[in-house]
């Protein structure tokens, strides 16, 4: 189905989210709206369910069609670590902490991305997972990306996610997987959405 520009609210405080999910829904029309709003996230739900709380916080605050979107970096040689927390504990654990937990046990690891879209009647999640594993050192210290990029290597490279081009990233990472589900499902369904 041929549609036009859609335009969608984007609901997250991470301006770094919002300018990737951009640029890879652009291509398919889809432009996104910020708005900065601070969603609570309950203790102890999955990251597909912390996803869904946010959207329908968002929601009830906004009363209009929007995506939010969660993300988590898993450790495979721990359980759910960091997971949702990934934030959290980067902040109490610190590069070095995180380096240290990884090269005790596997070093394999996985980022996951939920993104949920909502239009107050339907709540519809898209996942992405990439692959890799965690570095033996910190890269691009100063660079401004998000602090797991400087540590993360993906599955088939032999660099860091924060030494690859954005575009690059943009074509594999976590984000992009779940952000072109949606963007595929949004233009089968987008007719049912825009006639309410």
């Amino acid at each position: 189905m041929h549609i036009g520009v859609v335009l969608l609210y984007f609901v997250s405080t991470n301006k770094h989210k919002f300018d990737e999910i951009c640029a890879i829904l652009a291509k398919h029309k889809i432009k996104l709206l910020w708005k900065e709003l601070e969603l609570q996230e309950r203790e102890g739900l999955t990251l597909e369910e912390i996803a869904i709380e946010k959207a329908k916080q968002a929601f009830a605050k906004l009363k209009k069609p929007l995506i939010v979107e969660d993300t988590g970096i898993f450790f495979e040689g721990f359980i759910n670590f960091p997971g949702a927390k990934a934030k959290r504990v980067y902040e109490r654990l610190g590069f070095k902490g995180l380096l240290g937990l990884a090269s005790k046990k596997s070093k394999k690891a996985y980022f996951k991305t939920a993104i949920c879209f909502t239009d107050g009647k339907q709540y519809k999640l898209f996942l992405g997972i990439l692959k890799g594993k965690i570095a033996d050192r910190v890269y691009c210290k100063n660079k401004d990306v998000m602090p797991y990029e400087k540590i993360f290597v993906p599955a088939g490279f032999n660099k860091p996610l924060c030494m690859l081009s954005r575009a690059k990233k943009n074509e594999i990472s976590h984000r992009a997987k779940a952000a072109e589900k949606f963007a595929k499902w949004l233009k089968k369904n987008i007719g049912e959405i825009t006639e309410r």
